[in-house]
């Protein structure tokens, strides 16, 4: 058993270096407070989150009322608690926060970040969420540690890193809170874009577990789940499903962004 854990320990220190070297070179190549995220002008270290002044303008932060489940931004008239798609489908985490709306101008961003190789923005983008929930529930988060939602080995080896984990470490560093890759996805699932909420959620069965190194050691935790994106709450769910079977005590989710809460309840991907 000890000589597990020690191969494990050893793992996650080569990881960890690997991730200081890379974050460094990334430092590098991609200098602070050059060029903007969102349309690529040229900016000082004056401006929050890598974006200038007037990509800002046009990004719809979750400012104004939210969900009170998943934290999703209610729309003007809309006069529940709660969004349509948590009045109809329960969730088993505990509370959501979402920083923005993932919508046009949000959604450049978030495919450049997920599918364009610019790893380097989960310094931005991770600071503006670490303030999101700060301000939320103020100085201490209620957490004993951070997991991100994984991908499958396959997507990962395609895609070079997992976008969710590469923020959760930034979240990490920030709050003191140690990141911890609990979960594993055991199964490639097909795309969800184009599934109903149903295929989604069948989609989604039996498809996180909890690493065997971490089964004794999360037992009554407080978990802060982080995704990039958040829509009906499929996966987050089956997330929370999974730590919940293996003892965890609470889990609340952070992502990035969220779909908005109009419109069809299937008609978003995650």
């Amino acid at each position: 058993m000890g000589g597990k854990e020690n191969r494990h320990s050893m793992h996650s220190t080569y990881s960890n270096m690997l991730v200081r070297i890379y974050e460094t070179m990334c430092g590098f190549l991609y200098p602070d407070s050059l060029y903007c995220i969102g349309c690529g002008a040229v900016i000082d270290n004056t401006r929050h989150y890598g974006i200038c002044d007037s990509c800002l303008a046009t990004f719809h932060f979750a400012t104004a009322r939210t969900c009170e489940k998943c934290g999703k931004i209610l729309e003007e008239g809309y006069h529940k608690a709660i969004c349509r798609d948590c009045t109809v489908h329960e969730k088993s985490f505990e509370r959501g926060y979402s920083c923005m709306l993932y919508g046009l101008y949000e959604k450049k961003i978030l495919r450049d970040f997920k599918y364009s190789g610019k790893s380097y923005y989960a310094g931005y983008l991770g600071e503006l969420m670490y303030d999101r929930i700060e301000t939320l529930i103020g100085n201490e988060i209620l957490a004993d540690i951070i997991v991100p939602v994984p991908l499958h080995r396959k997507k990962l080896s395609k895609r070079g890193y997992n976008q969710a984990e590469l923020l959760a470490r930034q979240i990490a560093k920030r709050s003191g809170i140690p990141m911890k890759n609990v979960l594993v996805r055991t199964k490639n699932t097909k795309p969800m874009s184009k599934l109903t909420g149903a295929e989604r959620r069948d989609n989604l069965r039996d498809v996180f577990a909890v690493k065997p190194f971490y089964l004794n050691k999360i037992k009554n935790n407080r978990v802060l789940l982080i995704d990039d994106i958040y829509t009906t709450g499929s996966t987050a769910n089956a997330c929370s499903d999974t730590l919940k079977t293996a003892g965890v005590h609470s889990v609340t989710l952070l992502c990035l962004a969220s779909g908005g809460n109009s419109g069809s309840k299937d008609a978003f991907a995650n």
